[in-house]
């Protein structure tokens, strides 16, 4: 075949395998280059005796269009699956379920709030209405506009204690490992908007099945870290392992620290984007078991105001098929960034066992015998988005160098997660695209 030319895409999380992908569907030969030894990132599935275990992203959402619409695309389609999901929380010691299908009347019967907070709650849902329109994936620019205080300022000022206990403090936590006290309102208002959907969506052979099959379609090379990365003004110059290649352009989609040590002439807008970003850690910890409880939640969100420890805890046997056999039950408990912080000096072994204990906090399983587990500490799992962080997106996104031989994809410049990196990698591959097909042609060998 004969090919525009080619295109080195570092990274083979979901925005790179995106970017490569789309990049190959126009034309250029797409060389992905990745330091594990599989695609993914923090997509990653792994199978363990009989339980198949996400370790990273959970679930996608009926929200992630974009997502769900390139998995159609792949020939995925016969393998997902759509669960009604059921949320769940406690409040001392008790425990309230809500069943998304039936939201209003769900609210109204809940007794974890009580009438008055209910009523505020109005508040919440008429602010989350009035703006949207921007809480999407692309374009920034509302809600910078609304990104002047954090979601704990906004509870005190708007709501109430009980509401910021139980609502706002929860949802930040659950859904992004956040604190609320260093998390801009919009990502409240994004979150109730998109993320509290009455069903999950999830594959057969895991969450890593999209990433796994965008890498049929491209040059994949595992376990192939890249040390440099130099625009040339011919071309762009990749070294990995040793060994310099170079491409008409490249895409670099990793996370921020690898970005700024291996581009050195990255410009000043992407430099103040990635060197200003904070991490948040994030415990996984998958225990299957030989025994299954009756509780029909697919997740519970705790509140920090009493578990600080615990971001959620997932029943993975009630969130997707394939999951656990039938009669047995898998769990997957998410740590929080503060707990890692304090627990890493533990072995995996004493997590594991504080896993364990909140997984039967939540759900209230008896003592059954414990047949896999998997834990994984990842350093660097979803970026914080601070009070002020949308207006710096937004403002970069303004300023981007749309003609530039290398560009950037990752959950940094919108909303983090599956599909936020899946569009910046669309949109990325589309800016690169662009550029070079705007250079004067080269003469190509016909392969």
């Amino acid at each position: 075949m004969t090919t525009r030319g080619s295109v080195a895409v570092i990274g083979g999380g979901i925005a790179g395998m995106t970017a490569a992908y789309r990049l190959q569907q126009r034309g250029w030969a797409a060389t992905v280059f990745e330091t594990r030894d599989r695609v993914g990132g923090r997509m990653w599935s792994l199978r363990k005796g009989d339980f198949l275990m996400d370790a990273g992203m959970s679930a996608y959402l009926g929200t992630y269009r974009e997502a769900i619409r390139l998995i159609d695309e792949l020939g995925l389609t016969p393998q997902m699956s759509d669960i009604l999901a059921i949320g769940a929380t406690m409040r001392e010691g008790k425990r309230h379920h809500f069943d998304y299908n039936r939201p209003v009347s769900t609210a109204l019967s809940t007794s974890i709030l009580s009438w008055p907070s209910k009523l505020k709650a109005l508040r919440l849902g008429l602010d989350t209405f009035r703006n949207r329109a921007s809480l999407g994936y692309s374009d920034y620019t509302k809600l910078a506009e609304i990104d002047v205080e954090t979601v704990g300022e906004y509870c005190k000022r708007a709501l109430n204690a009980e509401l910021h206990n139980y609502v706002g403090r929860p949802l930040v936590s659950g859904t992004w490992a956040a604190d609320d006290d260093n998390t801009s309102i919009a990502l409240l208002f994004w979150t109730i908007r998109n993320m509290l959907a009455p069903s999950v969506y999830n594959l057969d052979e895991g969450v890593m099945a999209l990433p796994v099959a965008l890498g049929r379609h491209v040059d994949l090379r595992l376990s192939a870290p890249v040390e440099h990365v130099a625009d040339t003004g011919r071309g762009v110059e990749v070294t990995s392992r040793g060994r310099t290649e170079t491409f008409d352009g490249a895409v670099i989609a990793t996370t921020a620290e690898p970005a700024l040590a291996m581009y050195p002439q990255m410009d000043a807008n992407t430099r103040a984007l990635y060197s200003t970003v904070r991490y948040r850690k994030l415990g996984n910890i998958a225990i299957g078991y030989d025994t299954r409880p009756g509780d029909p939640a697919t997740y519970y969100l705790p509140t920090p105001y009493e578990d600080a420890d615990t971001v959620a805890v997932i029943a993975d046997h009630n969130k997707a098929p394939c999951r656990a056999p039938e009669g047995k039950s898998l769990f997957t408990v998410l740590l929080s960034h503060d707990y890692l912080e304090r627990s890493a000096n533990l072995s995996d072994e004493d997590v594991l066992d504080y896993a364990a204990e909140r997984a039967r906090a939540y759900y209230g399983i008896a003592p059954g015998r414990m047949e896999q587990f998997n834990v994984v500490r990842w350093p660097e799992s979803v970026p914080n988005l601070d009070k002020g962080r949308f207006r710096l997106i937004a403002d970069y996104t303004q300023k981007l160098d749309r003609k530039a031989r290398v560009q950037f994809a990752s959950d940094l410049d919108r909303i983090p997660g599956c599909n936020g990196a899946l569009v910046s990698g669309e949109e990325a591959a589309v800016r690169l695209a662009q550029a070079l097909e705007a250079l004067p042609a080269r003469p190509r060998a016909a392969a």
